[in-house]
């Protein structure tokens, strides 16, 4: 299994994943808004909703071994998941296009992404992702990360698809949710377009699948 080799990168992503796991409270604030209205990324504003260590490794080294260097992610949060990619971008030559709505979060992410030493690999877009990846996004990903708005995911997928390539990989955080099901559905009512598989359910579950073409 390849490893993240830069001490930068390493210290940046221990001290993410320490501050990420103490945020049991920001997070049940978020939802409890939810009781009486449709929740919103705004309710989330101070919560990392990032991916774990584990993921992040796993994602590393399926990226590396796979030489993928045209990387997009479609939410960055405080910008984990990102530091993972971008990792990766710097041993394939590659570079990540990742965006996230929330200006505050933006911010945050790229004083993470400089004190990791990965800035120059990651193309980092501010707003909605239906507009910031509308545009400026090269044929061929290699590699897309869905790991924000589980609503968008379908949208995002469909106006992406054309920008695919035969075996881009399509990795789904939070595939478990309810509100991710109709992207989930998709993939599994095309299997023509798509090999997918449940790579595990706890943690809200993840997904990974492979356009075919």
């Amino acid at each position: 299994m390849y490893q993240i080799s830069k001490n930068a990168t390493k210290q940046t992503l221990a001290q993410l994943h320490r501050e990420s796991s103490s945020e049991f409270l920001q997070i049940m604030k978020g939802f409890s808004k939810s009781i009486f209205r449709k929740m919103e990324p705004l309710d989330m504003k101070k919560a990392y909703l990032a991916i774990s260590e584990s993921q992040g490794k796993y994602i590393f080294d399926l990226l590396v071994r796979n030489k993928s260097k045209h990387i997009v992610e479609f939410g960055t949060s405080f910008g984990i998941s990102t530091i993972y990619l971008a990792a990766a971008a710097e041993e394939t030559n590659g570079k990540v296009i990742t965006t996230e709505i929330l200006p505050n979060k933006c911010k945050v992410a790229a004083e993470n992404f400089e004190a990791s030493g990965l800035s120059p690999y990651i193309d980092l877009r501010e707003g909605d992702a239906l507009e910031t990846l509308s545009t400026n996004v090269d044929d061929g990903i290699d590699f897309l990360l869905l790991d924000g708005w589980n609503e968008l995911y379908l949208p995002l997928l469909k106006m992406l698809e054309p920008k695919f390539k035969k075996g881009t990989l399509i990795y789904t955080d939070n595939a478990s949710f309810a509100s991710a099901q109709p992207f989930i559905q998709y993939l599994r009512n095309n299997p023509d377009k798509y090999k997918t598989q449940r790579l595990q359910d706890e943690k809200g579950g993840s997904e990974l699948s492979e356009y075919l073409g």
